[in-house]
């Protein structure tokens, strides 16, 4: 206690001596060195939770709950208790426990329905229990996807009809989630509806209907849909088509004018009909024998004589009846889907500047036209790079006009003014930032020596080096002491052989010894 008094007060003392900087000082020191150690404690005791399960049933997440408290597993709510988390690294085991308990034993249930077996099932229950456990595989299966966040899918199989016309055909529902603000494209709802379809027997893509969560229609399946999309794809392709002319016309201009003297636009009309022939070709100067019929008949006459004699003689015919029919040949013909059917091309040509001297002395640019013999050359080069044709009506229009090029060089030199602003001012604020470093430091420098010299007031000085010879004369007097026999040895005979040794010492040193003493008495 009393040292603490003592150390309480020397502080006090301190504080006291310290002018109001070094003092404002030490505070922030203290203070800094006590967040840091909040903070640092907090974090080492700190539990990153990730999330075990979400979108649980207010039932569902009961049970959970409640096995999580008897095998004593913090965990947290979320999401109104629909999501509950844990530990990060108690996840997977959690989920393992959990699932030899069977739960989640709600929700998206699979084809885990049919492990138990329950004698006495009627066929209502297992087509009822097959039809569960579809819809809850393709439910899995659709929150795979990255943008869903739940999902529900119903299936509706209508029962076997006797007659063909009677048979109803099967539908099926899909309930989405998405997440935050994402978005399913028609590629990714139309891939969902073919899903859907090909797990289910005589489902079609058109019988799928996907809405989200507010009722909007995503998907209807419905044959509108369907062209619709494949009007979209068939843009998609006539534009890649035109851009990918377009490259290689714009790609060879700019070689040969250089770039930004040229602009060319191609308008590609495709034909998308997918036509499938079927023709037969007869050649009748090459007839083929299609059936041969041969037909043979015969006549007999007997004349019996008095004495059992007999003598026969038979006639015979054939007749025979050839049928020919012409060589025919059949073919069947696709043709391909997307042929250009016709191009038209738009080219616009700079011209050339010539520089002149005005009269006042400076110095302008003046456009030239091409001549026509150029822009039959670069219009032939346009047409091979697009590969032209004049059969199937393709059309192209080369004009050479002045790029007004005012605005560009005004941006340009916005562009410049901007770039050195920028610049400088990054200079600006990096030697700034390294100046105020600089004088941090040396702030700081200062300070800390006056806080150092302040703490070092309230230590004991530190001892004064000992010179050569004192530290030399010190040595040998305790070596004298250490050489001492070991027996004792009376008083009176050991003092006059130390007093002798002393004067001896004293008279020829008298300065060490009076160091010496000085030294024994700091001591």
């Amino acid at each position: 206690m009393e040292q603490l008094k003592k150390t309480f007060k020397g502080l006090g003392e301190l504080v006291g001596r310290m002018s109001p900087s070094q003092v404002m000082m030490l505070l922030g020191v203290v203070a800094g060195t006590l967040v840091g150690t909040i903070y640092l404690v907090g974090w080492l005791s700190s539990v990153s939770y990730a999330t075990l399960y979400s979108n649980l049933d207010e039932s569902e997440a009961g049970e959970i709950t409640t096995f999580l408290t008897e095998q004593k597993i913090s965990y947290q709510l979320a999401n109104g208790g629909r999501t509950i988390e844990v530990p990060s690294d108690d996840v997977h085991k959690t989920r393992i426990a959990l699932a030899t308990e069977g739960l989640p034993n709600s929700g998206t249930v699979g084809y885990s329905i049919f492990d138990q077996n329950n004698l006495g099932m009627t066929d209502f229950l297992q087509n009822l229990n097959f039809r569960r456990a579809l819809e809850g595989e393709l439910t899995r299966t659709i929150m795979q996807l990255n943008e869903v966040d739940a999902a529900r899918v119903h299936i509706v199989m209508p029962k076997d009809k006797l007659f063909k016309e009677d048979q109803k055909e099967a539908t099926a529902s899909v309930v989405l989630k998405l997440r935050g603000r994402e978005s399913l494209t028609k590629p990714k709802l139309a891939g969902v509806s073919h899903l859907v379809a090909s797990s289910v027997e005589g489902l079609s893509p058109g019988n799928v209907t996907i809405v989200d969560y507010n009722g909007n229609l995503l998907s209807g399946g419905r044959d509108e849909d369907l062209v619709a999309g494949l009007s979209a794809s068939q843009m998609e392709v006539s534009r890649q088509v035109e851009k990918h002319l377009e490259s290689k016309a714009q790609s060879m201009l700019d070689e040969v004018l250089g770039p930004g003297t040229s602009v060319v636009r191609v308008t590609a009309l495709l034909d998308f009909q997918q036509i499938e022939r079927t023709s037969e070709m007869y050649d009748p100067n090459a007839p083929s024998v299609r059936s041969e019929e041969r037909v043979k008949t015969s006549r007999s006459a007997s004349d019996k004589a008095e004495e059992s004699s007999e003598s026969q003689q038979e006639d015979s015919e054939e007749t025979v009846r050839t049928n020919y029919e012409l060589n025919k040949t059949v073919e069947h013909a696709v043709n391909a889907v997307g042929n250009i059917d016709r191009i038209s091309v738009a080219v616009m040509l700079d011209g050339t500047y010539e520089e002149v001297v005005a009269e006042d002395g400076t110095t302008q640019s003046v456009y030239q036209p091409r001549s026509p013999e150029e822009l039959d050359r670069l219009e032939s080069i346009v047409k091979n790079a697009v590969g032209f044709d004049g059969e199937r009506s393709d059309q192209i229009e080369m004009v050479n006009i002045p790029f007004d090029r005012r605005d560009l060089e005004e941006d340009r030199q916005l562009l410049d003014s901007m770039y050195q602003r920028e610049f400088l001012w990054e200079v600006g604020k990096k030697v700034g930032t390294v100046l105020l470093i600089l004088l941090a430091l040396l702030y700081f420098r200062k300070k800390a020596k006056k806080l150092f010299s302040a703490l070092g007031k309230l230590l004991p000085p530190p001892p004064k080096p000992r010179p050569a010879a004192e530290k030399a004369a010190v040595a040998a007097y305790r070596q004298e002491e250490q050489e001492e026999p070991e027996e004792p040895l009376e008083a009176e005979h050991r003092r006059p052989k130390l007093v002798d040794r002393m004067q001896e010492t004293a008279k020829e040193q008298p300065e060490e010894i009076a160091r010496v003493i000085k030294t024994i008495m700091m001591e």
